[in-house]
């Protein structure tokens, strides 16, 4: 913030011939680059924007600013530089509560409220904080994610344990779960332990943040790495770290690796040793052939497909061949998939052939998932799903597609979920798990409600009304009214009603908000979710007498 301040200053005094005496104390992230003061000058009046755009709902924060009032009044008098220098000499002498009607007079104005954003972090970030949280939960046209973004990065490197602070105490806000996501990620660029530690805390098993972080951190000690990342689990990201550990620790003692991965049970251990064992083929072919050859049966079975997959980067043939005489059974189809997995790094087109016209079996199947996985854009990707892939994917027998599909769908409805939503519909869903129907439905909700119950209502008649519910719940999560609005103008005899009713119940009974949206049925509703909640012998006895005494008034 500092250095753009600084560069900002210097562009307005040569062009103005002024000595400007004011920069902002502290430091700031920015981009070190100078805004555009010209753009900037010649921007529709901020005054007049600022009036004409008053927010839908009053922020929980005292909105009474002297600063912006004469701030503004300025604006509304000068023209060019110099609005902007009065925009300087405004942010120097704000205090909290001044921001809030500085980010309204800024409204329309990118650098403006930027520059606004970042003044405001340093001066008071729990501030900043409280007011978007609180903006968050109302119908406001208040900035939020703009702020957000800003604070996050900035109020993490400063002071971890108060945004940590904030965020337990701010589970009430709709927003909070994707900031929690954002502050986890954060923390792993700087501190793995303790962005993993949050994830858990914060039960964030769908989100892989980057791994930049566990790469340093896992080359300094990879054991007690792969120690901590064992004894702290949390779904994908897991995953990935032992990935991670796995080539850091295979650079310096590999048979030290596949030693600790060994005695590991569970899925990790084995996701270290592939990746311990993976990246040792590929500096030293015959030395990890000869560890391989020298280890018992079921430790060459199951680590034959990492081995095998960098061999066939070099030899498929040959890797193939070694799977034939080597392994049986499970442990072949698993090797196999290794092998696909190393052709498709070099030849995709050629890798999707080859499975093509294999037969139906275990081994097509694990051949089938390594080949998806390669074929797909990781989630962060905004590439779109190849048509030739999409094509492959037709071509396989149910199985085969189940297992590609379960690798990659997260992905798809990353990528592209319309395309997604159209592939489901065409196929035969009866072969398909209905997870993979459920999950795209809750997605489509969440973006559009009506298009996804639209959606649901296409599919075949045996999933329609399963996956209609699943789309319902999750707009009747984030809203209630509307969601009720429009189950209530169904006709009784309708075969929706009763489903979708019972399964946002069921839905919402795990909710923080659970209480408080039962309490604003009708008597009617309430009864109905009452029988629903009896009967839900998976809800901890605990919650389930507290929502039930409360549905009976007590």
């Amino acid at each position: 913030m500092k250095i753009v301040f600084n560069s900002l200053v210097i562009i307005v005094a040569a062009a103005l011939g002024l000595a400007v005496g004011f920069v902002f104390r502290g430091k700031s992230k920015t981009d070190g680059s100078a805004p555009n003061v010209e753009a900037i000058a010649s921007t529709q009046s901020v005054t007049k924007t600022a009036r004409n755009s008053r927010p839908k709902a009053n922020v929980s924060t005292d909105d009474a600013s002297p600063l912006a009032t004469k701030l503004e009044r300025d604006l509304s008098m000068s023209s060019g530089v110099t609005r902007w220098l009065y925009w300087l000499d405004a942010l120097e002498k704000a205090t909290p509560q001044d921001f809030p009607r500085l980010v309204r007079l800024a409204k329309g104005n990118s650098t403006a409220l930027r520059f606004v954003a970042a003044r405001w972090v340093e001066v008071d970030p729990k501030h900043m904080f409280d007011t978007i949280a609180a903006a968050s939960s109302s119908n406001s046209d208040f900035p939020v994610n703009e702020l957000a973004s800003t604070l996050f990065d900035e109020w993490t490197k400063r002071d971890p344990k108060a945004v940590v602070e904030a965020l337990n105490g701010a589970k009430q806000f709709r927003a909070s779960s994707g900031w929690q996501m954002n502050v986890a990620g954060l923390m792993f660029n700087t501190d793995v332990e303790l962005g993993l530690r949050l994830m858990n805390e914060w039960h964030i098993d769908h989100y892989t943040p980057s791994m930049k972080g566990v790469s340093k951190w896992a080359a300094a000690d990879p054991r007690h790495a792969a120690e901590f990342t064992y004894d702290n689990q949390i779904g994908s990201a897991s995953r990935e770290m032992m990935k991670t550990i796995g080539k850091e620790w295979a650079a310096t003692d590999p048979v030290a690796a596949l030693e600790f991965a060994n005695g590991k049970p569970g899925e990790l251990g084995s996701v270290l040793a592939g990746s311990v064992l993976k990246e040792w083929a590929d500096r030293d072919l015959k030395a990890a052939a000869d560890w391989l050859a020298g280890a018992d049966a079921r430790n060459r079975g199951r680590l034959a497909s990492a081995f095998v997959e960098s061999w066939a980067k070099q030899d498929a043939p040959g890797a193939l061949e070694w799977c034939a005489l080597n392994l049986s059974g499970s442990s072949l189809a698993q090797a196999v998939g290794g092998v696909l997995k190393g052709v498709a790094q070099k030849d995709l087109p050629g890798a999707q052939a080859l499975v093509a016209g294999m037969n139906p079996s275990a081994a097509r199947g694990e051949a089938a998932s390594a080949v998806a996985e390669k074929a797909f854009p990781n989630t962060m990707s905004e590439k779109p799903i190849p048509s030739e892939t999409v094509a492959w994917l037709k071509q396989l027998d149910p199985d085969s597609l189940k297992r590609a599909l379960n690798q990659v769908y997260w992905r798809w409805i990353s990528s592209d979920t319309q395309g997604f939503a159209e592939f489901l519909k065409a196929s035969n869903t009866e072969q398909l798990p209905s997870h993979m129907y459920a999950n795209l439905a809750r997605n489509l909700a969440r973006r559009n409600p009506s298009e996804a119950l639209e959606w649901a209502a296409e599919l075949a008649p045996e999933r329609s009304v399963e996956v209609g519910s699943d789309a319902f719940a999750e707009w009747r999560r984030s809203q209630p009214e509307a969601a009720m609005k429009w189950l209530n103008t169904l006709s009784e005899t309708d075969a929706r009603r009763q489903p979708f009713f019972e399964n946002a119940i069921r839905t919402l009974a795990y909710d923080a908000q659970a209480a408080d949206q039962l309490a604003m049925m009708s008597a009617s509703e309430r009864a109905a979710a009452r029988r629903v909640i009896e009967g839900m012998s998976s809800l901890p006895n605990d919650r389930r007498t507290k929502l039930l005494g409360m549905l009976a008034g007590r």
